[in-house]
């Protein structure tokens, strides 16, 4: 890819964002609901029974918490991955025609022939900050 993207951490840094922080954010969860369900245990104004079925239930909605949460991290990571190769798959399957390298009537510069350079001369981020 370019090498400015590459230098400013890649393309969607966002989403990038996103899948970090629902990261923490399981692993935040797991954390709560482990401290939910020792106050459940110990403080809750409840008999013993009711205490410990309030305890599963707290253990419960922590780990669905956690699997949904891992889960939307990978599916943000997934949707990248998939752009990323189709972009990939776009500019490799793209025919390079036989003309040379370098002629006398450019300049002796080497012309690009694949589409890349023109996928990533604007980034969404770019044309917002201009205000295109």
């Amino acid at each position: 890819m370019s090498q400015r993207h590459l230098i400013s951490g890649g393309r969607y840094p966002v989403l990038r964002t996103l899948g970090i922080l629902y990261l923490i954010g399981a692993g935040v969860a797991v954390l709560v609901g482990i401290a939910a369900c020792i106050w459940t245990l110990s403080s809750a104004p409840a008999n013993w029974g009711d205490r410990i079925m309030m305890a599963v239930g707290v253990l419960a909605a922590a780990f669905f918490l956690f699997i949904t949460m891992l889960a939307v991290a990978e599916i943000l990571k997934l949707v990248i991955d998939i752009e990323h190769n189709t972009r990939l798959t776009a500019v490799n399957s793209t025919p390079m025609p036989t003309e040379p390298a370098a002629s006398p009537s450019d300049g002796g510069m080497s012309m690009q022939h694949n589409r890349l350079h023109a996928l990533d001369e604007e980034t969404a981020e770019a044309a917002l900050l201009r205000g295109h």
